[in-house]
C-alpha cells in the first residue's frame, strides 16, 4: 500500500536548510529510504553557534558573546537605556567577598534589575515600579568570594520605561 500526500520538512536556524519528500513506498512497504532528512552537522548544528540558551541570548552577558556592555565606575548613576535589556559593567574596586548598596528608581512602569558576579546572578529586584508604587528603593548586594573586581547590572523593561540606579562602591 502506498502512502501519499504526507511530507516531512526540517527548517533550522543558521544557514537556511529545508528538506521535503513524499512518504511513499511499494505496496506493503514502509521503507522511506535514505536522505529524506539528514541531521548531519552540515544541516543542523545544535551547538552554541546556532542556539545559545545562556545569558547572552539577549545580546550581551557576563561570560557570553554579543555586544560588550558599557563600563563605568561605582558611585556613578546609570540612567535609562529604554525598552528591552540594558547591561552595564560596574567596577567596584575589590574582589569578593564584599557588599555594596544598589539604589534604584524604576518610576511607574515595572522594570527588572539583576546583578551578576562572575556570571552568576547574585541579586534580583523582581519587576518593580507601577502607577501606585514607584520602584524607589535600595538593597545591600552581597558578593561571594571571587577574583573579579566588577559586576554586571542588567535592567529589563518594556516600552516607555524610564529608570535609573547607582551601584555604590563597597564601604561607602
Amino acid at each position: 500500500m502506498a502512502v501519499a500526500g504526507t511530507a516531512v520538512a526540517v527548517v533550522v536556524a543558521g544557514p537556511a536548510v529545508a528538506s521535503a519528500a513524499p512518504l511513499t513506498g511499494s505496496a506493503g512497504s514502509s521503507e522511506l529510504g535514505d536522505g529524506i532528512i539528514d541531521f548531519g552537522s552540515s544541516v543542523v548544528n545544535f551547538g552554541s553557534s546556532v542556539i545559545d540558551f545562556g545569558s547572552s541570548i539577549l545580546g550581551s552577558s557576563p561570560g557570553g558573546g554579543g555586544i560588550v556592555p558599557q563600563t563605568q565606575q561605582c558611585n556613578e548613576s546609570t540612567r535609562s537605556g529604554g525598552a528591552g535589556v540594558t547591561e552595564t559593567i560596574h567596577q567596584i574596586g575589590r574582589t569578593g567577598p564584599t557588599a555594596f548598596v544598589l539604589e534604584h528608581e524604576t518610576l511607574n512602569i515595572p522594570d527588572l534589575i539583576e546583578v551578576f558576579y562572575e556570571g552568576a546572578r547574585v541579586h534580583s529586584t523582581g519587576f518593580i515600579g507601577d502607577n501606585l508604587n514607584e520602584g524607589t528603593g535600595s538593597a545591600l548586594v552581597t558578593i561571594p568570594a571571587g577574583a573579579a573586581t566588577s559586576v554586571v547590572v542588567r535592567v529589563t523593561g518594556p516600552a516607555d520605561t524610564a529608570w535609573d540606579y547607582t551601584v555604590h562602591c563597597p564601604g561607602s
